[in-house]
């Protein structure tokens, strides 16, 4: 039998890696079109909230795959933290 809870946070953690990955693949793209270095590129907020976000989905995955309480807590914690600075990044940005 399937544990289908189990299955859905391995997919949660694998989606927050991959996010990361593709974000990573696209601002080195964007950097090299543009003759920047990636370091320049990957510091300008689109790139920072899609990993902040990749990161909630890669707690939040870990949390649901955690064995002890403490464990899933700290996870928790940890993607509240992520969130907290996407939602600034996006609503408090600088001009």
């Amino acid at each position: 039998m399937i544990d289908w809870f189990s299955l859905a946070a391995n997919a949660l953690w694998i989606i927050g890696l991959a996010i990361v990955l593709s974000v990573f693949s696209y601002a080195s793209w964007q950097a090299s079109q543009n003759h920047e270095k990636l370091r320049v590129q990957l510091a300008r907020q689109q790139y920072q909230i899609f990993f902040d976000l990749a990161a909630v989905l890669f707690c939040l995955g870990m949390s649901g795959t955690s064995r002890s309480v403490w464990e899933r807590i700290l996870w928790g914690i940890l993607a509240a933290l992520f969130a907290a600075q996407a939602l600034a990044s996006r609503f408090f940005r600088k001009a």
